[in-house]
């Protein structure tokens, strides 16, 4: 994949104008100004995704299986492209594995955010091509939409703690003899009243600041697009 200009993820390829080219013909073209020397084929052709707004536009999906020094040669031809340091930033590897955390790779990679239809294109290229074991993509995807516990309940946990210790070392410390007791009982439940009224007004400062937690969905081969306007068009089945 390539990281573009604007921050986001995306597969090489751009805009294909049908009255001079055909899909392949025009994709090539705009490899060439991104990559340098890479050609696919309709045989190579993946899948068509329907992109809704303003302007109606079919994205078509390619891959093709490279082998590791075919993939250094692009990489390494990519650096000197024409685009290379202005549309483009750089070519990135998609990590295909899952560290120990659940978290390192794969799912980190897929928080990231990605330009139109490239996350859904990355993901069915994974499950179609068995770059992936079907279960692991998807704890992949599932790790991505767990929202994250806020650092305001650890934090009221941690006071509340505390208070409840200190009141009862205190407690503790005041209980050295019978004559000592009987004086304390008092300051035991007012101590008692205060742990209560701490606690409640931890939770209820909890309950104030933390809004609801949102769950947002977030949609060895080379990827490319070729997009093509059409003011009326059907997705591919």
């Amino acid at each position: 994949m390539q990281m573009r200009f604007d921050g986001l993820l995306g597969f090489p390829g751009g805009f294909v104008d049908r009255r001079y080219w055909s899909l392949e013909d025009g994709l090539n073209r705009v490899l060439g100004l991104g990559l340098g020397c890479v050609r696919l084929t309709e045989a190579d052709y993946l899948c068509s995704h329907l992109t809704e707004g303003p302007h109606r536009v079919v994205a078509h999906f390619y891959a093709r299986q490279l082998t590791l020094e075919e993939l250094h040669t692009i990489e390494i031809s990519a650096v000197h492209s024409r685009d290379h340091g202005l549309e483009v930033m750089g070519m990135v590897r998609v990590p295909l594995y899952t560290q120990k955390d659940r978290m390192g790779g794969l799912p980190n990679f897929l928080g990231n955010s990605f330009v139109g239809t490239a996350k859904f294109q990355l993901l069915f290229a994974l499950k179609i091509l068995n770059m992936v074991p079907e279960e692991k993509l998807a704890e992949a995807v599932a790790a991505t939409q767990k929202p994250k516990k806020p650092a305001i309940d650890q934090a009221a946990g941690a006071t509340g703690n505390a208070s409840v210790a200190k009141h009862a070392n205190e407690l503790a410390a005041s209980a050295k003899t019978g004559n000592e007791l009987a004086e304390h009982q008092a300051a035991a439940q007012a101590a008692e009243q205060a742990v209560a009224g701490l606690e409640s007004q931890a939770v209820a400062e909890q309950l104030m600041a933390v809004p609801g937690a949102e769950v947002v969905e977030q949609p060895v081969g080379l990827g490319a697009n070729a997009m093509l306007e059409q003011p009326v068009a059907e997705p591919m089945e």
